[in-house]
């Protein structure tokens, strides 16, 4: 997550994080853990499990990068790292 906040300071981007409710249950624990690692963007909770369901997301994290006009351009399955990030962000403008 630090990764996603430094691509997110670094490049004109919106990123949304979506958290599962598995480890942090309520608006209290994400609110904490946003706290601890400094994140400015936006976390929801899915917690009926309906994004999770609509993108078949399977290991956590997943990562889904999507153009202007609303188009899956990438995703990653498990961790990135920043330098990947940016190489995929970049290959889309």
């Amino acid at each position: 997550m630090p990764e996603m906040e430094k691509l997110h300071q670094e490049k004109d981007i919106v990123i949304l994080a979506i958290n599962l409710t598995d480890t942090e249950i309520n608006i209290g624990d994400v609110e904490d853990f946003t706290h601890e690692y400094n994140l400015t963007f936006p976390i929801l909770l899915d917690q009926n499990i309906d994004v999770a369901t609509l993108y078949a997301i399977q290991p956590i994290p997943t990562t889904y990068l999507i153009d202007s006009a609303g188009i899956i351009q990438y995703k990653a399955f498990g961790a990135m790292n920043y330098d990947k990030m940016v190489q995929e962000y970049e290959e889309m403008e």
